[in-house]
């Protein structure tokens, strides 16, 4: 298993322990994620889930849709579907050196899931904010994603990317990764 991979399945496995512990009636709570809801942030990091699966198969990237859309009224079993689907995907012989075109130009799957793992371990992070429950995002991983990140951290400002570095609410390696993607939390 590559280094990549290890790490994309784990995020995704977060992401998916969070959507398992929502209540049904938090889906619809504003997250920290201007003008998304737990059920949107959830969407935006499922489609982007899929969208990696259909590249890993050779089926170039999926249509977009709205957020929402992509999880619908089951959010929960939407997001469990999408995270088995996508681990299946990558777990066929060859899937992670076949080379695609991604957001981020042409490149094997395993340098693109090397970029995006990020991704549905901060939106781990948004749901369980949204519904206020426990993110279960371990210091190791968040402190990886931290030193990714850094380096690029003027190109990921932005409307619908990161907003300006706060201030961490904490001492730990989650609360700096959290204050680095200009986070906060809805709760406070």
């Amino acid at each position: 298993m590559s280094t990549n991979l290890r790490k994309y399945t784990k995020a995704l496995y977060m992401l998916d322990a969070v959507a398992q512990r929502v209540p049904a009636d938090a889906w619809d709570n504003p997250s920290c994620c201007d003008g998304w809801t737990a059920r949107e942030a959830a969407g935006h990091a499922s489609w982007l889930i899929r969208n990696t699966a259909s590249l890993a198969s050779g089926n170039g990237s999926t249509p977009e849709q709205a957020e929402a859309d992509v999880v619908g009224d089951e959010p929960a079993a939407a997001v469990r579907a999408i995270v088995d689907d996508t681990v299946k995907a990558l777990d066929q012989k060859g899937a992670l050196q076949r080379i695609a075109q991604t957001p981020f130009g042409e490149m094997p799957i395993d340098a693109f899931i090397g970029i995006v793992w990020v991704d549905p371990m901060t939106h781990a992070w948004d749901v369980a904010d949204a519904a206020g429950i426990a993110h279960g995002i371990d210091n190791d991983s968040a402190a990886a994603a931290l030193a990714q990140m850094q380096p690029m951290s003027d190109a990921l400002r932005g409307p619908g990317m990161f907003g300006e570095i706060r201030e961490p609410t904490g001492d730990d390696a989650v609360s700096a990764y959290i204050a680095f993607t200009g986070r906060k939390s809805v709760a406070s």
